[in-house]
């Protein structure tokens, strides 16, 4: 398995540069600051997203890994057995 960060920087450029070229191509006539701010804004937020998500997928990813490398080890999650019970015969109730 790979060590592959992604920052919430980079993420922010990618997503900010996506979101750029997508209205480049609407031809809308040019954005003033005003545009370029809520943009950026809107990428910053969408880059902490996916980090999140990221970040979740990479855990459940090392531990389906580790539970693959438990099972072939034979290890059990919490190391116990199963008690072994008797089994008794219910007592008869007696009637008065």
């Amino acid at each position: 398995m790979e060590k592959a960060k992604t920052s919430k920087k980079a993420l922010r450029g990618l997503i900010n540069d996506s979101i750029q070229e997508a209205l480049k191509g609407l031809q809308l006539p040019a954005a003033g600051k005003k545009a370029g701010k809520v943009v950026e804004q809107n990428a910053k937020k969408l880059a902490s997203i996916y980090a999140d998500v990221i970040k979740r997928e990479n855990k459940k990813i090392k531990k389906a890994a580790k539970f693959m490398e438990n099972a072939v080890k034979g290890k059990s999650r919490k190391g116990k057995k199963s008690p072994d019970f008797k089994i008794e015969k219910p007592h008869k109730m007696e009637t008065v």
